[in-house]
């Protein structure tokens, strides 16, 4: 009877305060932007902690949906970089005045998240259920010369709104990462074309020709 009682309890409570999910993204996520051809310059990328550990997080009914974007961040910043600039070099440390002269760096590029949200609902239908998702991320890119002195800025925002059926069985991970994965892309094309078009860049690439 206990036993009965407790098995009863649980559930109740399972049904009262719901499930949390952790959903990883498509690995694969990157940049379609293209640009006329890359800007001479060799960058050092330095990724920090609490850029490629991101995570963002909201709920829908009981549900509550953590998206592990910070995979993702590091990714498309690593790729949308190798877009725009002619070399660029991982580095795992912060960097340091020793680590840009034995490398040959002319920049060190640092992002930083500004903003980050997501908003989840779920719209009811007579067969299938609508998951509906609304995300917006905002990163700074900021770049350092050759003795670490902040040299320019670059902000990039990426929005994905989407609706997308849920399947039977499904409790909308996938369906819900949609925005998500979508404002990364959106995100990273506009990382590639503000890189791209900043004027202290381009000139800095002009001078090293």
């Amino acid at each position: 009877m206990h036993v009965l009682k407790s098995a009863a309890g649980l559930m109740a409570f399972v049904l009262v305060t719901g499930c949390t999910h952790s959903i990883s993204l498509n690995p694969n996520i990157g940049p379609s932007a293209n640009i006329a051809r890359p800007v001479d310059l060799r960058v050092g990328v330095y990724i920090p902690v609490d850029v490629s550990q991101f995570v963002i997080d909201d709920r829908s009914d009981l549900d509550k949906y953590i998206f592990e974007i910070g995979e993702s961040l590091e990714l498309i910043i690593t790729k949308s970089a190798n877009r725009v600039f002619s070399q660029v070099s991982r580095l795992d440390a912060q960097p340091t005045g020793e680590v840009i002269e034995e490398r040959a760096l002319d920049l060190v590029m640092i992002p930083r998240v500004t903003a980050a949200m997501v908003t989840l609902n779920k719209e009811e239908g007579p067969f299938q259920d609508d998951a509906r998702g609304n995300t917006a991320i905002t990163v700074e890119l900021m770049f350092y010369d050759t003795e670490m002195i902040q040299y320019t800025s670059v902000m990039a925002s990426g929005i994905g709104i989407t609706s997308e059926r849920i399947g039977f069985f499904s409790r909308g991970q996938k369906e819900y990462a949609a925005s998500v994965e979508d404002a990364i892309v959106n995100l990273s094309n506009d990382m590639v074309r503000q890189m791209y078009g900043n004027y202290d860049i381009r000139k800095k690439g002009e001078e090293s020709e």
